[in-house]
């Protein structure tokens, strides 16, 4: 990329909170995983993930061995951030699909903002509480985090959330009627944006701003993603606006 690409790259990203590669099928001496790679240079150091390789690549397909995971189902796995159980959550995901299953698998996308937004007209006393330390507590193994749905950064609010049955889940008791809400907004196919990823494409996120998910696809379907995570600082950090402009209430 020269200068022009990469300022019209980051523009488009800081706009909408996600941008679709698309790159050309590797040769038979390449690997298709090095697309995927190279965004490091942009996106900062890869995170690692309890199932990813020494590259920190974690594969996104029906695998044994998994009960925990959703992401080696073939189930729908509902609209959330990344690495909820995490202490620090990563800044940046990196979804690269190598085959797309012919039938559903398809890719959603819903932005805090708007839920931001909704809960400030149908629910605003909740949504205060979202800005609350402890609002939720995520435990996965050995793995257990506490932390806010929504915070404040530099003027801006970012957001985590999940809400599926593989991991434990409590919710902070004054909490739960207004969790019941996102969880209605988002769940609508409404308020998604819902495409299928191709094969040769890389979906990237601001995992501060955007809740992704995926549909259900058969048990005969083949679908194959490869999955990476970045903590957001690299020499481009300048460029990168993580989260959405914070409004008073």
């Amino acid at each position: 990329m020269n200068y022009h690409d990469k300022q019209r790259f980051f523009n488009i990203f800081n706009q909408f909170g996600f941008v679709i590669l698309e790159h050309n099928p590797p040769c038979e001496h390449q690997c298709i995983k090095q697309n995927l790679l190279f965004l490091s240079d942009f996106f900062g150091t890869v995170k690692q993930h309890k199932r990813s390789n020494k590259d920190g690549i974690s594969i996104i397909t029906p695998l044994e061995g998994y009960p925990d995971y959703i992401a080696t189902t073939n189930k729908a796995h509902l609209l959330h951030t990344d690495g909820t159980f995490e202490q620090d959550a990563p800044k940046i995901v990196a979804l690269q699909c190598e085959i797309p299953s012919k039938e559903g698998g398809l890719s959603q996308i819903i932005q805090a903002e708007s839920i931001y937004e909704y809960l400030s007209k149908n629910d605003p006393q909740g949504l205060q509480k979202c800005f609350m330390t402890d609002a939720f507590t995520i435990v996965r193994h050995d793995q257990t985090a506490t932390k806010p749905i929504f915070k404040r950064e530099k003027q801006r609010i970012l957001m985590e959330f999940r809400s599926d049955s593989t991991a434990f889940i409590q919710i902070k008791l004054e909490l739960k009627e207004t969790f019941k809400l996102i969880k209605e907004y988002i769940n609508n196919p409404k308020n998604q944006f819902i495409f299928k990823l191709q094969a040769n494409q890389i979906l990237i996120t601001d995992n501060t701003r955007i809740l992704h998910g995926r549909t259900s696809f058969p048990d005969y379907e083949v679908r194959k993603l490869n999955r990476l995570w970045f903590n957001g600082e690299s020499k481009y950090s300048h460029l990168i606006r993580l989260g959405f402009l914070a409004k008073t209430f």
